[in-house]
C-alpha cells in the first residue's frame, strides 16, 4: 500500500507534457516545403512570399474536424493582411479520405499530402491538430501542438505574425 501511495505521488509531482513548450524549431529556418498536393500537383511553398500558418491535420483527427469550419474563417480574414495558410495532411494513408475532408469542410487553402509523416517529423509534429507559424523570413516564429480554440490561434497570429513583423520591418 505505501509503495502504491508513493507511485501516485511521484507521478503528481511530474511535469505536465502536454504544457511542455515543443524542443527545437522556434527561432530556426524553417524545413523546405514542396510536395504532392492532395489534388496530385506539387505543392511548394516560399516562405519569403508570405507569413505563414502551418495547420497539420488528419481526416480521422476529431479536435480538426472542430476546428476547420473557423480555420476556414480566420484563413480568409488574415489573407487581406499577407498571411497564408497552408495544410499538411498527415499521416492519412487514403488519399480519398483526405480528399473527402476537403470536400466536406469546404478547406479554403491548399493541403501537402504527407501520408508518410515526413513533413510532420521535420517540423516536429507529433499529432493532429497542431500549428506552426513561419515568419516572412522564414523563422519559425511560434508552434501549438494539440487542439487550440479560433481565439488562441488568432491571438497567437496577432503577436507572433502581425505585431512582430511591424517591430521587426516596420510595416504589417
Amino acid at each position: 500500500m505505501a509503495a502504491a501511495v508513493l507511485l501516485l505521488a511521484g507521478c503528481t509531482l511530474q511535469p505536465d507534457v502536454s504544457q511542455a513548450a515543443p524542443n527545437g524549431r522556434v527561432g530556426t529556418v524553417a524545413p523546405k516545403l514542396s510536395g504532392p498536393s492532395l489534388s496530385g500537383t506539387t505543392l511548394r511553398v516560399d516562405f519569403h512570399q508570405s507569413k505563414t500558418v502551418l495547420v497539420f491535420w488528419a481526416a480521422w483527427c476529431g479536435p480538426c474536424r472542430n476546428e476547420q469550419p473557423w480555420l476556414n474563417a480566420l484563413a480568409a480574414t488574415y489573407a487581406t493582411s499577407g498571411v497564408q495558410f497552408y495544410g499538411i495532411d498527415m499521416l492519412d494513408h487514403d488519399r480519398a479520405l483526405a480528399r473527402a475532408f476537403t470536400a466536406e469542410f469546404k478547406v479554403s487553402y491548399p493541403s501537402l499530402y504527407d501520408d508518410n509523416g515526413l513533413v510532420a517529423a521535420a517540423y516536429e509534429v507529433d499529432s493532429p491538430p497542431s500549428f506552426v507559424l513561419v515568419d516572412q523570413r522564414g523563422i519559425v516564429v511560434a508552434r501549438y501542438p494539440g487542439e487550440a480554440s479560433q481565439a488562441q490561434l488568432q491571438t497567437l497570429i496577432d503577436r507572433k505574425l502581425l505585431i512582430s513583423s511591424v517591430v521587426a520591418n516596420g510595416s504589417p
